[in-house]
């Protein structure tokens, strides 16, 4: 597989894991997953009106509030990569730690972005709406987020793999009802590069009714 080959499977593979991810956090949290779908079908009443050849559906998903605060909230809690590396090429220091020419530094976006010193009490729990208020979601600095890392050696893709989870997630919901198959199923987490569940992802999935959603407070 060529360079370009490589990079096109580990982003799609990125994306895949994501949203396994976001169907299991929906699935577990229906009040979550039935405001989510109230916002997609008031603001897509009739979803072949997306196939209009000028119709501008990234600048549409990207303007729906609760859509972006769950797809961030899941990109928080499960960064598909959860652990890279970074060799120090000059003696530095990190924090006031001496760091050594040659150290291999572990950066951990799965303990960064579940850490309740950056994000509070409630830092494992998927809470959507702390993305609402704050654009770092209640952290205070953007660095709190490690998902895809930041400056010249964060993610290049990282616009691009938010709009494709944007897209799945709304199609996906607005689709589905979703909830696990078994509901007493203890989802472990495993992988190599990236993060994904050991045993699979099973899911009961009904057909959504447009209409049949309960009423929620937006």
């Amino acid at each position: 597989m060529n360079k370009v080959g490589l990079l096109t499977h580990r982003r799609h593979e990125t994306t895949s894991s994501t949203l396994t991810w976001a169907t299991h956090l929906l699935a577990t949290h229906p009040e979550i997953q039935t405001r989510l779908r109230a916002e997609i079908y008031e603001n897509i009443p009739d979803p072949k009106l997306l196939s209009g050849p000028l119709f501008d559906i990234p600048g549409l998903l990207e303007s729906l509030p609760y859509l972006n605060a769950v797809c961030k909230e899941v990109l928080r809690l499960y960064p598909t990569i959860p652990l890279s590396a970074r060799n120090a090429i000059r003696d530095t220091t990190v924090i006031g730690q001496f760091v050594p020419k040659g150290t291999l530094v572990f950066v951990v976006p799965w303990a960064t972005n579940r850490d309740p010193k950056l994000w509070g009490p409630d830092a494992e729990a998927f809470r959507p709406e702390r993305w609402l208020d704050t654009p770092n979601g209640g952290a205070d600095s953007n660095y709190a987020f490690l998902t895809f890392f930041h400056g010249p050696r964060g993610c290049i893709g990282q616009n691009f793999a938010r709009a494709e989870l944007r897209a799945l997630v709304a199609a996906f919901v607005g689709e589905f009802e979703m909830r696990m198959a078994d509901p007493n199923e203890k989802i472990r987490v495993g992988g190599t590069i990236t993060s994904k569940p050991v045993d699979g992802m099973r899911l009961s999935l009904t057909p959504a009714v447009r209409g049949s959603e309960s009423a929620v407070e937006m």
